[in-house]
């Protein structure tokens, strides 16, 4: 079993379709949330998803491999927030959300972005940026043969994030909720809203840009988001 860790909105339901879809290695996930239900059987799969930190999984399974997946946070509070509107329905404004969590609040596991980055970057056997997961999908899944035996890939089926939005994979489609095609397809509208790096720019304003880089200057500098 490997750990696929990630900050949320950092593009780890994409890379579980690209893992399921072209080298059909399905994968769980394992969360604290209480409306969605945990999988009893969720390590018996090769690759489980997470956002929690290493001390918030279960004990005997805290030094299983680990591949962390980072993304510049500047589009991660972008997305996160939107998400927070358009799926979790927590109410406020787009700039209520974005300023509780660039400073870290309203989440599951206590810190803040570059906190989780830290932490994680620590323990991963594998640090994949996901700038480079949607520039080169293929090369950078390919990394992972350094922890599992990955069967050769059906480049044919490698998902297009204008089919991610059509509700017809696995992951990010709502399909655990409900098994409504245009239900699924409606969520998977929101679920994936850009897929594009740099979105910041337009969508948050230059204070909250100035506050982000304020906060997280450490990390952004180390991985290279200037």
């Amino acid at each position: 079993m490997i750990w696929l860790a990630s900050y949320p909105r950092s593009g780890n339901t994409y890379f579980r379709n690209i893992l399921l879809e072209v080298y059909g290695l399905a994968s769980s996930d394992f969360h604290l949330g209480i409306k969605k239900k945990l999988d009893p059987n969720f390590d018996k799969a090769a690759i489980v998803k997470t956002h929690l930190l290493p001390k918030q999984l279960p004990e005997r399974l805290q030094k299983m491999p680990a591949i962390y997946l980072v993304r510049d946070g500047r589009d991660a509070m972008v997305s996160l927030a939107h998400h927070r509107l358009d799926i979790k329905k927590t109410g406020g404004t787009f700039l209520s959300n974005l300023f509780e969590i660039s400073l870290g609040l309203g989440n599951r596991f206590g810190v803040n972005w570059s906190e989780h980055v830290e932490i994680w970057s620590e323990k991963a056997d594998l640090v994949i940026k996901y700038e480079d997961l949607i520039a080169d999908p293929i090369k950078q899944t390919e990394r992972l043969r350094s922890l599992i035996n990955l069967p050769e890939p059906e480049l044919s089926k490698l998902p297009t994030f204008k089919k991610l939005k059509e509700g017809s994979f696995e992951y990010g489609a709502g399909k655990d909720m409900s098994k409504n095609e245009a239900v699924n397809k409606q969520h998977a509208q929101k679920f994936y809203r850009k897929g594009i790096a740099g979105s910041y720019k337009t969508e948050m304003p230059k204070a909250f840009q100035l506050l982000f880089w304020v906060l997280h200057r450490k990390q952004m500098k180390k991985l290279k988001y200037y």
